[in-house]
């Protein structure tokens, strides 16, 4: 018998964990917010920026088919890379340069790193590296000096100073919190660390909408879309050494560095949860991704340092997944060797 099959199911099976697809759209979707407040605060330059990032990822897919003689089928896995590089991109950056470079960028990537998906290299973040080597210029230096650095409160000054914008609503809450909640601790909350979560401002958007990434977060790990080991032991580790390290190069003392102001800036926040864990750049086994993250944390407090970085953190993802190779071949060699030493038996 002969029929046309008209429609292929996995029924009764069905997928314990969201697929890589699921996965994609809904983080796809968990960033809109960041899109929508771009728009509200008429950051319009920022929205063209991010609209030549996506059209420039689909331009990509579609000459991969092309020259492949595939038939298109649409990527949420491509819209998702796109979106996470418009959002790193300053605004200042020149729209037609921006296309070419992103275009040939993922190019390279489909075909010399494995694929849009199963790349070694976060596509997103080899990306951006070649935006800021051809366009170093476009992109802001770190906004703290050696007299910011020298404070364990850097934030107040560079409110202060005027390098981030205080929120209206800053007064208000910090208020609330130093009377209410954290009056019994002992611990006070300077104005700006709550603007630094509403809109750090600055004209690159990853670095502004902290609160609304940590929302994100918490979807994501409600449902099953990563796990939370990695973005864990990179915040932890990356803070811990903030903490600890932070002001000495600049003549400060030990354990009084600005954990928040590394955390929320730099796009410390984007890059834990949704570029770091990216699939098939990390290693499979539980010590493998905890290495992983505490050596991208070690890159994390070189690189970045106190925060404030425009690129680092890309650099730290590329260092990371340069390494991930290397305790990925120790977990095939342990696990082969498991397999030979049963069958052995």
């Amino acid at each position: 018998m002969n029929k046309a099959i008209k429609k292929v199911s996995l029924a009764p099976y069905c997928y314990s964990i969201p697929s890589v697809h699921e996965t994609a759209r809904l983080t796809c979707f968990l960033l809109l917010p960041q899109v929508l407040m771009l728009v509200l605060t008429a950051s319009y330059r920022s929205l063209a920026v991010l609209g030549v990032a996506l059209l420039a990822g689909h331009a990509a897919q579609l000459s991969d088919t092309f020259f492949r003689k595939q038939k298109y089928v649409f990527s949420w896995d491509a819209v998702l890379q796109a979106l996470l590089i418009g959002l790193f991109i300053p605004s200042g950056y020149p729209l037609w340069w921006l296309f070419l470079i992103v275009l040939c960028s993922l190019l390279v990537c489909k075909y010399t790193f494995g694929g849009f998906a199963q790349s070694w290299a976060n596509p997103a973040a080899f990306t951006l590296i070649m935006l800021y080597l051809f366009g170093s210029q476009c992109f802001p230096g770190f906004i703290a000096d050696i007299e910011h650095l020298q404070s364990p409160n850097a934030v107040p000054l560079l409110v202060r100073d005027g390098l981030i914008p205080l929120n209206r609503f800053d007064s208000v809450v910090t208020g609330f919190l130093n009377e209410k909640l954290l009056v019994k601790a002992g611990i006070t909350v300077p104005d700006g660390y709550v603007s630094l979560m509403l809109d750090a401002g600055g004209p690159i958007p990853a670095f502004r909408f902290n609160l609304l990434t940590l929302i994100a977060s918490i979807v994501l790990f409600s449902s099953n879309m990563i796990e939370p080991l990695i973005p864990t032991v990179y915040l932890l580790g990356y803070g811990a050494l903030v903490r600890y390290f932070g002001l000495y190069p600049y003549g400060g003392l030990l354990n009084q560095g600005d954990i928040l102001l590394a955390l929320f800036s730099s796009g410390t926040l984007i890059t834990a949860f949704f570029l770091l864990p990216w699939g098939g750049t990390v290693p499979m086994s539980i010590p493998g991704k905890f290495l992983f993250a505490l050596f991208a944390a070690i890159m994390a407090a070189v690189v970045n340092g106190f925060g404030t970085s425009p690129i680092g953190s890309m650099f730290v993802i590329l260092a990371a997944n340069v390494f991930s190779p290397a305790i990925q071949c120790i977990e095939d060699a342990l696990y082969y060797g498991m397999l030979d030493k049963r069958r052995a038996s």
